[in-house]
């Protein structure tokens, strides 16, 4: 059988191949639609860190939390998510404790090793809006520490 470039062919499509770019399609729309209720924007200050300057190993984090119009924000579930910006790191996530006036203190945090570092401020305001903010926090002082005891060093000298 001899066909020219304007002869129509027959395609018979597979339902199941139908089926997939429909679900990725509702995909495509789901991930690329807004984010749920997280929206807008917070100003968060770190106003201190202990010790100072801050140091690999246990510290305080206290921020300062407003929203845009500059009022504090109370009331708030706030984590602290501390990361770098190379990979392989282990992010450190811990809550926060209401000190009052917007200002919240980081609980068991710990930078695990020296250098630049990126804090995401997340918070769960009072109405259930989340929102989050990202503060450089430069300079991190001291090496990763790691503990090269073996189980059995409690045996030696005995």
């Amino acid at each position: 059988m001899n066909r020219s470039i304007h002869d129509v062919v027959e395609v018979r499509a597979c339902p199941t191949i139908a089926v997939v770019f429909a679900l990725l399609g509702v995909l495509a729309l789901i991930a690329c639609g807004p984010r749920g209720q997280e929206s807008g924007a917070l100003d968060v200050t770190i106003i201190s860190v202990a010790p100072d300057p801050a140091t690999v190993g246990d510290a305080v984090l206290t921020l300062e939390i407003r929203d845009v119009d500059g009022n504090p924000i109370e009331g708030a579930t706030i984590e602290v998510e501390g990361t770098m910006t190379h990979a392989g790191m282990q992010p450190v996530i811990v809550a926060t404790e209401a000190l009052g006036a917007g200002k919240y203190a980081t609980r068991d945090f710990r930078f695990t090793m020296g250098g630049d570092w990126v804090i995401i401020v997340r918070a769960t305001l009072a109405d259930g809006t989340t929102v989050q903010q990202r503060v450089d926090l430069k300079g991190v002082q001291g090496e990763m520490k790691m503990d090269m005891k073996s189980k059995d060093s409690s045996q030696e000298g005995k």
